[in-house]
C-alpha cells in the first residue's frame, strides 16, 4: 500500500489521486501563490497524486506539463473554462488558491463551488485562503465583497488557511470549524544539496571566519523592524569591528506592486558595518543564510505563519531571533526553538544576539530548534496534511 492509500485507509475514505489546482498565478514568482502551488504539487506528485494546474497567467496550455491556460477576456469565460477542464479531467479535488486580486474577475470564480455542483461534477472543492482580504468586484460593491469571501468558504468541502489567525476569524464568521484546517506555507528557498557548513559558505563568499554575522532576509520595510535591528547593532552589546550585518536579497518589492510598503531610507543603517547582497539567485541566497551566525527578524507586528523569511531561515538551520506572535498558538514553534523578544525592544534584541555570540550552547539549541521547525514545515509534511484535509472532505 502506497503512502496516499495508507493515509486514506487510516481515515476510512477513498484516497485522493487526482487534483486540479486553480491559481491566478503560474508559473510562479518566488514566494508567491504560484510558488506555493508549484511546491505543493511537486510534493503531492512525489506521494503518488496526479496534479494539474489551471491558471489565467498562461497564454497557451502545456498538456505535457499538465498546465492549462484559462481565458478571461469575457465575462464568465474563466469560470466556464475551469468547469470544462474539471469535467474533462474528472479530478477528485479541485483545489482553488484564493488571494485577493489574484484573478481577473474574482467574483466569478468565487462561485466555483456552486458551479461544480450545478454541472454535476463529482469533484470536491478545497480552497486555500492565502489571505482574507476582500476582492474588487465592481464600484460600490460594499458588503458584498465580504459576503463572497465567506460564501467561498461555505461552499468548499474543506477550507485551508495559511495563517491561523485567518482560520480563527473565518470559523467565527462562517462557522465551519470541522472543515477548516490551518496548514502553514513552507519555505520558498531551501538549501541545495552539498551547500556545506557555515565555514564553507563563508569561504565561498569571501567572508571573515571570525566575524559575528547577523543576517536579515526580506524586504527592508519599517514594519519588518529593520530600524530596530540597526539600533540594536549600534548598542554596546554588539557594536564593534567584528559584528557584520548581512542584508540579504532585494531591498523592496517590485515597482509594479503599488500598495507595497516602501523600503526604509539608507541612512537607517548609519554606523552599522554591513554588506548588502542585493537581488541574488536562490542558491546564493542559501549560501548567505548558511553563512550567518543568526537571523534577526524583529517584526513590529510579531511573527506569523505568513512570514516566508522566517520559514526560509529555519529551513537553513540558522538560529532565529524574532518577535512574539500577536496571538498564542498561531505559529507552529515549540518552546526554546526560537529566541523571542518584544517588538521595538532594541536592548532585548541586542542582548539576545549577543547571547548567541557568547554562548555556544545557546547557539546550538537554537540551531536544533530551527531544524525541528524546518522538519515540520517541509513541503512533504505540508503535502501530508493537505492529503488528510482532502480525504476528510470526502
Amino acid at each position: 500500500m502506497d503512502r496516499v492509500a495508507a493515509l486514506a485507509a487510516d481515515a476510512g475514505v477513498r484516497p485522493t489521486r487526482r487534483v486540479l489546482f486553480v491559481s491566478g498565478e503560474f508559473p510562479p514568482f518566488v514566494g508567491g501563490v504560484g510558488d506555493h502551488v508549484a511546491r505543493l504539487a511537486a510534493a503531492l506528485t512525489a506521494s503518488g497524486v496526479t496534479c494539474h494546474v489551471a491558471t489565467e497567467s498562461r497564454a497557451a496550455s502545456d498538456p505535457a506539463a499538465r498546465v492549462y491556460a484559462v481565458a478571461n477576456r469575457f465575462p464568465l469565460q474563466a469560470l466556464w473554462s475551469t468547469l470544462r477542464l474539471a469535467r474533462r479531467l474528472r479530478p477528485d479535488v479541485v483545489h482553488m488558491h484564493y488571494q485577493a486580486g489574484a484573478f481577473a474577475r474574482p467574483g466569478e470564480l468565487m462561485g466555483l463551488g456552486h458551479a461544480l455542483r450545478l454541472v454535476g461534477t463529482p469533484s470536491r472543492l478545497v480552497v486555500t485562503f492565502h489571505d482574507l482580504l476582500q476582492p474588487f468586484l465592481f464600484p460600490k460593491a460594499g458588503r458584498l465583497r465580504a459576503r463572497v469571501v465567506r460564501g467561498l468558504a461555505r461552499s468548499a468541502h474543506a477550507a485551508l488557511y495559511v495563517d491561523a489567525v485567518d482560520r480563527r476569524r473565518a470559523v467565527t464568521q462562517v462557522g465551519h470549524g470541522a472543515n477548516a484546517f490551518w496548514i502553514p506555507a513552507g519555505p520558498t528557498i531551501e538549501p541545495p544539496a552539498g551547500i556545506g557548513d557555515r565555514s564553507a559558505a563563508r569561504a565561498a563568499l569571501g567572508l571573515n571566519q571570525e566575524d559575528f554575522i547577523v543576517g536579515f532576509f526580506g524586504f527592508r520595510q519599517r514594519s519588518k523592524g529593520v530600524g530596530v535591528l540597526a539600533a540594536a547593532l549600534r548598542r554596546p552589546e554588539l557594536a564593534g569591528p567584528r559584528t557584520l550585518l548581512a542584508l540579504i536579497g532585494a531591498a523592496e518589492p517590485p515597482a509594479n506592486e503599488r500598495r507595497a510598503e516602501p523600503a526604509v531610507a539608507p541612512h537607517t543603517f548609519d554606523g552599522v558595518r554591513l554588506v548588502d547582497t542585493g537581488v541574488q539567485p536562490a542558491d546564493v541566497i542559501s549560501r548567505w543564510l548558511v553563512a550567518c551566525d543568526a537571523i534577526a527578524l524583529p517584526f513590529l507586528d510579531g511573527l506569523s505563519a505568513r512570514r516566508g523569511s522566517f520559514m526560509n531561515a529555519a529551513a537553513h538551520g540558522v538560529p532565529v531571533i524574532t518577535t512574539h506572535p500577536p496571538m498564542e498558538g498561531t505559529v507552529d514553534v515549540g518552546a526554546g526553538e526560537v529566541g523571542f523578544v518584544a517588538p521595538h525592544d532594541e536592548r532585548g534584541l541586542a542582548e539576545a544576539l549577543a547571547d548567541i555570540r557568547d554562548h555556544p550552547p545557546r547557539r546550538q539549541l537554537l540551531t536544533e530548534g530551527a531544524r525541528a521547525i524546518a522538519g515540520r514545515h517541509a513541503w512533504s509534511a505540508i503535502a501530508k496534511r493537505t492529503l488528510e484535509a482532502y480525504d476528510h472532505s470526502a
